[in-house]
């Protein structure tokens, strides 16, 4: 399976939200910056996500962007899904509608192909965002570092 830039970019956004302290907005920019994602792409990606229901969007001075639901509810096959369509490695090996194949009878390399699928599945349902945030440090949470005060020396 190949993850498309577009994929990539609305993972990013949606760990970034999920890396947010206190349930505070973040502005296209200020995701943009923490995700290194083009703020243009990054305004389609974040109206999709909105469409779907994984994202709100906030007006006003302290608007911006949260996650809709807590992220361990939140799936990386959910985004992939979204953004990527069915997870099958060829289209004869689609649960829904495969296209059809003349090579479809006793095809031994169907049977590999539907393992490929059913185990990209499985990883990507069983990863949800609340560990992805968990097992984020570097660059991901930079910004926290930063607003985090330095206590003074004694």
């Amino acid at each position: 399976m190949w993850i498309t830039r577009k994929t990539d970019y609305a993972t990013r956004a949606v760990l970034a939200l999920a890396l947010v302290r206190d349930d505070v907005p973040l502005k296209v920019h200020e995701i943009a910056e923490r995700t290194h994602v083009p703020p243009s792409f990054l305004e389609q990606i974040m109206a999709q996500l909105r469409g779907a229901g994984i994202v709100r969007s906030e007006r006003g001075p302290h608007g911006g962007y949260r996650l809709n639901h807590p992220p361990e509810t939140i799936s990386l096959e959910r985004i992939v899904r979204l953004f990527q369509g069915p997870l099958a490695p060829i289209d004869c090996a689609t649960r829904t509608s495969p296209e059809p194949c003349p090579m479809d009878v006793q095809c031994s390399l169907q049977y590999v192909w539907h393992q490929v699928r059913d185990a990209t599945i499985a990883i990507l349902e069983g990863t949800d965002f609340a560990t992805l945030a968990a097992g984020a440090g570097g660059p991901w949470t930079a910004h926290l570092e930063l607003a985090t005060p330095v206590p003074p020396r004694s």
